[in-house]
């Protein structure tokens, strides 16, 4: 099995338990801001998560162009992009949020598959936005749905 193909499959796997997780929150709390201590919805995190999926879509698209800076983010840089994300998913319907999350993905998938090399700066990119950030929202969903309303 090829790397990528690994990689794939972990991904798939680890969707697979998000979306799921994402199902059963009900309509009426999908945007109850009590999801993180920082006021996050479920509509917040589905947003945030597919905003990395798209920002991965981009950086492997740059990685086959030749156009790729490897240079590492920093801590707060990342923050940064999430609270902008954050602030944006406030004012964006429900549904606008969902198709985007399905669409995001469709593209770091499409991206990711039209690699022909996978370097490690793709591995870390579609890991870190795909299987192995997946879960961390999972974990907070989770406990968001044992809570009461």
């Amino acid at each position: 099995m090829t790397d990528a193909d690994r990689l794939l499959r972990e991904e798939a796997a680890a969707w697979r338990e998000l979306e799921a997780t994402f199902a059963v929150v009900p309509a009426d709390r999908f945007e109850e801001p009590t999801l993180t201590p920082e006021g996050w919805s479920p509509k917040d995190a589905m947003f945030h998560v597919a905003g990395w999926m798209r920002d991965c879509a981009v950086q492997l698209e740059a990685m086959r162009s030749g156009a790729f800076d490897a240079r590492e983010e920093t801590r707060e840089a990342i923050e940064r992009q999430n609270q902008v994300w954050f602030e944006e998913s406030r004012d964006l319907p429900a549904e606008a949020v969902r198709r985007g999350f399905e669409d995001a993905r469709r593209q770091m998938l499409d991206s990711f598959g039209a690699m022909t090399t996978v370097t490690p700066d793709a591995v870390e990119w579609f890991e870190e936005s795909g299987a192995l950030h997946y879960p961390k929202h999972v974990e907070d969903l989770r406990t968001f749905l044992e809570r009461e309303p």
